[in-house]
């Protein structure tokens, strides 16, 4: 298998009734992490999509036990604050979903972790199972999130919840996400992505610029509230820090990390 092929793989495509583009997460050794070369493969996804008249949406979808456990660990762990910057994979990443003018749909099944959670978080409609799993566990790691966890999470569900789940690592169960405002529809699992197909269906069945309208009005609102920039920016300091290569070395190497006590050798 050649580079070009093995890279399309990681992410795998499939029509719905013409209208509807599904995209498959497909890393299932690393349940679905976020590596660059799967990054690229889906925001090239999403860009044939975007001039693509015969689509009206797109499902992002993962396994039925992973949706994507976060970034490439391995990959951030040869990563200092420099070499982060340089990459812009979040850039890339967030400036795509951001500009996709059609509704995106994720299925959430299983966990969605870090990345894979604000990944979700970016989508138009979150399609969520009862047992599905949510956490953005970066600070363990000696990290902050870094696409956008901080700033959606907190418009969603307010700043005391965001508090608990970015710096005390609370997960939420899909159902628990639902009664918090934080999912779009619930749904038993092994059901989440013929749930978000259906929805797909109805986005189909309207004038697509009047909804296409209608989104960038939405987003528009929502974008008001944020500062992904911000955010980016705190991300990338983090790399290269004493406790980020101590965070991450100990998540390799599977043992709890010890970390630095005085703030001035991190900030």
């Amino acid at each position: 298998m050649d580079q070009l092929e093995e890279t399309k793989s990681l992410v795998l495509t499939e029509r719905h009734e013409e209208s509807t583009l599904i995209l498959k997460l497909n890393r299932p050794a690393k349940r679905n992490a976020l590596s660059q070369a799967l990054i690229n493969s889906l925001l090239l996804h999403l860009e044939n999509a975007a001039t693509d008249p015969r689509i009206c949406s797109v499902v992002i979808t993962g396994s039925d036990t992973v949706f994507s456990a976060g970034a490439d660990i391995e990959e951030i762990s040869r990563m200092d604050a420099h070499g982060a910057r340089q990459r812009q994979y979040l850039e890339d990443l967030c400036h795509t979903m951001e500009r996709f003018c059609k509704p995106i749909i994720a299925a959430v099944e299983g966990k969605a972790i870090g990345g894979g959670f604000e990944l979700a978080l970016m989508a138009d409609f979150v399609v969520a199972a009862v047992d599905a799993d949510f956490r953005l566990p970066e600070t363990s790691l000696g990290l902050i999130p870094g696409a956008g966890g901080t700033q959606r999470l907190t418009a969603a569900i307010g700043k005391y919840r965001a508090m608990n789940m970015i710096l005390l690592h609370q997960s939420l169960s899909g159902d628990e996400a639902s009664h918090v405002g934080l999912v779009s529809k619930l749904v038993g699992k092994g059901q989440t992505l013929s749930e978000a197909l259906g929805i797909a269906e109805k986005l189909a069945s309207q004038s697509l610029p009047t909804v296409v309208l209608a989104k960038k009005a939405i987003c528009r609102a929502d974008q008001l509230q944020h500062d992904h920039g911000f955010e980016r920016s705190l991300y990338y300091s983090a790399f290269g820090t004493r406790d980020m290569v101590e965070g991450v070395t100990a998540f390799l190497e599977k043992r709890a990390p010890v970390w630095e006590t005085q703030l001035g050798h991190n900030i």
